[in-house]
C-alpha cells in the first residue's frame, strides 16, 4: 500500500492534489491545523506543523510511506516577508529528518519560483542562479538545498491558478471586480508569467511523486504568456474589457520582474502522456467556480 501524507491537505493546491494522488492508487492522509469535515479519498489528522510535538503527532498518525510537503505561509500580501517564513524553514527541514527516520521512501517538498530571483529567460534547475529577493523566496531556497542534499525532490511551483486560489490574487481580484462592474486597475501587464492550472499542477506533484526522480524539478506549465493577456482574457469572457484599467499602478518588487518562467524538461520526462487541461479550459473552469460564488452587479 501507497500510503501519503499531505501537509496544507487543506489548502489552495492540496484541495486538488488529494484527489490527484487517490487516482495513482495512493491512500491519502491530510494534515491541517484544524479538525476537516469529512472528505471522500482523505484521513484527516489535526496537526501545528510548526511545533515538535505537531510533526511527531503528523507522522505517528499517520505512518505514512510517501510525504508531499505544502504547508507554509502563503496568505497574499503578507507571506513574501514574513519573518514566519525562518520558522517554516525550520519546522520543514526537522520534518525532513523525521520522515528520512521513520523510513518514508519519498519525500517531496513543495517550493517556488521565487527562489530564483531575476532572470532574463526560462529557469533551468541546476543551471539558473537562485538569486531570491524576498524572504518567502530565500526561506524556501533554503529548505529546498537541505531536501536536495537529503536526496528528496524538491518542486518549484511558478503561478498557479483555479478553484479555491485565496481571493486577494490577481485572478480572483480581477473576476470580483469585473462581475461587480468595478474598475480593475492594474500594471501595464507586460510581465511574462507561466500559469498553471491548479488539477494540472496537481496532476503533475502527484507523478513526480510517483516517480524515481529526485532534486529540484519546476512545476510549471511550460508556457509563457503576459499578464495583460490573461487579464484580457478574463475580461472578455465577462465582457468587461472596458472597466480594465491598464497602467493605472505601479509594479514594484517581485511582481515587476519582466519575466519568470519555467523550463520544463525535467518534469517532462514524469509526465508524459498524463492529461492536461490547459490555460484556456482552466480559465474557464475557474470563472465559472467563480460565477457560482460572487455576486453579479445588478
Amino acid at each position: 500500500m501507497k500510503r501519503v501524507l499531505v501537509t496544507g491537505a487543506s489548502g489552495f493546491i492540496g484541495r486538488a492534489l488529494v484527489p490527484a494522488l487517490a487516482g495513482r492508487g495512493f491512500e491519502v492522509h491530510g494534515i491541517a491545523r484544524t479538525a476537516q469535515p469529512a472528505t471522500p479519498g482523505v484521513s484527516w489528522h489535526a496537526a501545528d506543523l510548526l511545533t515538535e510535538a505537531g510533526r511527531a503527532h503528523a507522522l505517528s498518525a499517520a505512518r505514512p510511506t510517501h510525504l508531499v510537503h505544502l504547508a507554509w505561509e502563503a496568505r497574499p500580501g503578507r507571506y513574501r516577508e514574513d519573518p514566519i517564513n525562518r520558522r517554516w524553514t525550520e519546522a520543514s527541514i526537522d520534518l525532513l529528518a523525521r520522515a528520512q527516520a521513520c523510513g518514508i521512501s519519498r519525500v517531496l517538498g513543495i517550493g517556488s519560483c521565487l527562489e530564483y530571483g531575476p532572470q532574463s529567460g526560462p529557469c533551468e534547475e541546476g543551471v539558473s542562479p537562485c538569486r531570491p529577493t524576498t524572504l518567502y523566496g530565500q526561506a524556501k531556497l533554503a529548505t529546498g538545498e537541505a531536501y536536495i542534499a537529503a536526496g528528496a525532490i524538491w518542486g518549484r511551483v511558478f503561478v498557479p491558478f483555479g478553484p479555491h486560489e485565496p481571493e486577494r490574487r490577481l485572478i480572483p481580484s480581477l473576476i470580483r471586480s469585473l462581475r461587480a462592474g468595478q474598475d480593475f486597475d492594474c500594471s501595464h501587464g507586460g510581465q511574462l508569467r507561466d500559469f498553471v492550472y491548479v488539477d494540472d499542477l496537481a496532476q503533475m506533484i502527484a507523478a513526480v511523486l510517483d516517480s524515481e526522480l529526485k532534486g529540484a524539478v519546476n512545476l510549471a506549465s511550460g508556457e509563457v504568456c503576459s499578464l495583460r493577456s490573461v487579464i484580457e482574457h478574463f475580461a472578455e469572457c465577462l465582457e468587461a474589457p472596458h472597466l480594465v484599467r491598464f497602467g493605472a499602478l505601479d509594479a514594484t518588487g517581485v511582481d515587476a520582474e519582466p519575466m519568470l518562467a519555467a523550463d520544463v524538461s525535467r518534469l517532462r520526462e514524469v509526465t508524459a502522456g498524463v492529461p492536461l487541461v490547459g490555460f484556456k479550459a482552466g480559465a474557464a473552469r475557474t470563472l465559472a467556480w467563480w460565477t457560482d460564488r460572487l455576486p453579479r452587479s445588478a
